[in-house]
């Protein structure tokens, strides 16, 4: 024979051990973030020196085809401005043949033929961390 006034025993939580639960979880989550970050700006940091290297690399190989490196400036006509800058010279030795391949060298950087490559974002020169 049972007792009659037996005291029901609950299987689940109380209130207090789910907040316990939840204050611990995001205690974790708050020292997990800085973590997270840390590890993304060592990947962008990272990304930075691969594409520096790249940049170095290219200068060599240039320098090994024409026995210079690439000048600063080159102009179109006899003003001096606007003109091709070195990275221009330098895309064919670093995968931006196609890039290359589009500018006409013969016409003014302003001209509409030009217009494609002038605008168009090589993601060598930037670094991942760089604000735009």
């Amino acid at each position: 024979m049972r007792p009659i006034h037996q005291a029901k025993q609950s299987r689940g939580f109380t209130l207090v051990e789910l907040l316990v639960v939840i204050a611990i979880i995001g205690i974790l989550v708050g020292l997990l973030l800085p973590a997270v970050q840390a590890a993304r700006e060592a990947a962008r940091r990272m990304q930075c020196s691969s594409n520096v290297r790249q940049l170095g690399i290219a200068v060599h190989n240039f320098e090994s085809a024409y026995k210079s490196i690439p000048a600063g400036w080159v102009s179109h006509g006899n003003s001096g401005e606007p003109g091709w800058g070195w990275a221009v010279a330098l895309l064919p030795f670093m995968e931006g043949g196609n890039l290359y391949n589009t500018i006409d060298r013969n016409a003014a950087i302003e001209e509409a033929v030009n217009a494609s490559a002038r605008t168009t974002v090589v993601s060598t020169f930037i670094c991942p961390s760089d604000p735009f």
